[in-house]
């Protein structure tokens, strides 16, 4: 094709996600920047089903499944290197464990669909039939009495593994396999019900049929003669010829026009899309980075460099170390932050965090002062990273849940009170303590002050009354285990943790006024200060009682750069 310069410009969300996906599958070196859009050459259409899978194969290649299997050939080498003379007990479980995971893989029906496009003459799923379990004793002794025979199944078993791993390693392999692990555990995310992700293609070469349903048409579009093309695109306005393009295999957002024209003004679609915008829509899962079931795309609409740049380190620091999978959240916060140290162009404009849950889309708007509350309180935020609790079996990461909280512009009371109930229900699943209920308190007293609930410059203030409160705690504390009556306090926090939970004043204070009577000491002045004043009240209380129910003032079971007796001092 005869080449020419197209040029995209930023829109919304999804447009603009799509865009940054494209850029990252022909390269940056290959696009020009020019403000809020790009430019590039029609050439980099040519062969593009080839570099769209072999971006997301680069990308995620050590998340998917089929790493899972052919990574394992450095540890079948090491132990054969070894002639097992170091192959335990604990080995054997490794090794069995690897079988039930490999054979769950290869016999899926994506891994099947894979093979009848490699067409290598041998046929894998014998060499499932013939990998099975070794039966493993039930202790190391036993182990070592059997060692010999054991060793003869699992150099066996070795054999077999390997035959699969080549299999899966081969050219072919690497093409389909890892293509078709892409295109259900990423592309699937962003769009689907066409091309390689219909049910009924006709077409069985993922790549082929990529090209079929997106590029060739695309390329076909440029080359036409629009004259007389009446209709517009519903993204870029270039003339079309008609109406048979939409959105609808985009996921949460299209649908089809012919069943469903009431989502449409006067019950006549006007939502249609030029070949070349629907190739571009395709790259939206390149946009996105992606995380098991979770993905994340940050929208700046004031330049596609900075969007480019901010989602490039985001992706980076995610996938980065082999495939070992991090929170989001630390990683948007500094990928921000080195943004703003950077002086990058959007410093006055607000961002959008498009988050993907649950197979829908979630939104979030970072204003300037959410932004600027989230850099101020880094390092108290960064000391909650390793701080977690189980509810329901389920574990809660701290720091995950304050910025959702602080993203959504909500305070974090609610999980000061559940990490506190957890914390006197059952310590042994919480990696937190005091201190990280103090960052918790003062990060929330900012998250008051930039939502307008109290006034500013009192951010001196605000800290005395969370270490006044917190010393009130220690102090009761220690009387009632002077007193050996330490076994009062579970008891007590717990009403006091309900009074909280209502915002009973009076409850709370009648608890705290039986609590100094025992003990014959008077009732400090914080909590008198706290009367009438909501906030002041939930944060004096939460100080009070986590100070109660801290038992360890020195270890840490989470990772807190800024220690507890330093934060006594501020």
């Amino acid at each position: 094709m005869e080449e020419e310069i197209l040029r995209l410009r930023l829109g919304d969300w999804q447009w603009n996600g799509a865009v940054i996906g494209f850029i990252r599958i022909v390269g940056r070196e290959n696009v020009l920047f020019e403000n809020e859009s790009i430019k590039f050459s029609s050439k980099l259409l040519e062969n593009f089903e080839e570099k769209y899978f072999a971006y997301f194969i680069k990308a995620y290649e050590k998340t998917l499944s089929w790493y899972k299997i052919v990574s394992f050939k450095e540890w079948l080498e090491a132990q054969e290197d070894d002639e097992f003379g170091t192959f335990v007990l604990k080995d054997l479980n490794a090794l069995n464990e690897q079988i039930k995971t490999v054979k769950s893989l290869i016999k899926s029906n994506s891994y099947k669909a894979a093979y009848e496009l490699m067409a290598l003459g041998e046929d894998i799923l014998v060499w499932e039939k013939e990998l099975v379990s070794i039966k493993e004793p039930k202790s190391e002794q036993a182990f070592a009495a059997d060692k010999p025979e054991l060793i003869a199944k699992v150099r066996e078993t070795f054999s077999t593994l390997r035959k699969i791993i080549s299999y899966c390693e081969s050219p072919e392999g690497k093409r389909y396999i890892r293509a078709k692990n892409i295109i259900y555990t990423v592309i699937k995310n962003a769009w689907n019900g066409v091309s390689f992700l219909n049910p009924q293609t006709k077409e069985k070469d993922v790549y082929l049929d990529y090209k079929a349903h997106f590029v060739d048409g695309a390329i076909a579009y440029l080359k036409q003669n629009k004259d007389k093309f009446k209709y517009h695109c519903f993204i870029c306005d270039e003339p079309i010829k008609d109406m048979s393009l939409d959105l609808s295999f985009m996921n949460a957002t299209g649908f089809d026009v012919a069943r469903k024209s009431s989502h449409v003004w006067d019950f006549q679609n006007d939502i249609a899309v030029c070949p070349l915008c629907k190739l571009i829509y395709s790259c939206l899962p390149a946009g996105f980075t992606y995380v098991y079931d979770r993905g994340i795309y940050i929208n700046i609409n004031t330049s596609v460099e900075d969007a480019y740049e901010v989602n490039y380190k985001i992706h980076h620091e995610v996938l980065r170390k082999e495939g070992n999978l991090r929170s989001i959240y630390p990683v948007l916060i500094g990928a921000l932050h080195e943004q703003e140290n950077a002086g990058a162009s959007y410093e006055l404009a607000d961002i959008q965090v498009v988050r993907y849950e649950r197979e829908a889309y979630r939104f979030n708007i970072l204003s300037r002062k959410m932004l600027q509350l989230i850099f101020d309180s880094k390092d108290r935020l960064d000391s909650l990273i390793n701080t977690s609790f189980a509810e329901n079996k389920l574990t809660v990461r701290i720091y995950d849940e304050a910025i959702s909280r602080i993203f959504n512009n909500q305070n974090l009371f609610t999980l000061i009170h559940r990490m506190l109930y957890d914390l006197l229900s059952d310590p042994s699943k919480c990696r937190f303590n005091g201190a990280h209920i103090t960052h918790l308190l003062r990060i929330n007293q900012r998250i008051y002050q930039t939502l307008g609930g109290m006034k500013m410059g009192c951010e001196d203030k605000d800290n005395a009354l969370v270490r006044e409160a917190r010393t009130a705690g220690e102090q009761l504390k220690r009387y009632y285990y002077g007193k050996n009556a330490q076994h009062k306090l579970p008891g007590i926090c717990y009403r006091l943790l309900n009074a909280l939970k209502t915002s009973n004043q009076e409850m709370f204070l009648d608890v705290t006024l039986n609590c100094y009577l025992y003990v014959g000491f008077p009732v400090q002045r914080v909590h008198t200060d706290s009367l009438g004043q909501e906030k002041d009240f939930s944060t004096v209380g939460y100080a009070f009682v986590a100070a109660l129910i801290d038992n360890s003032k020195s270890e840490d079971k989470g990772s807190s750069p800024v220690g507890e007796m330093e934060e006594e001092k501020k």
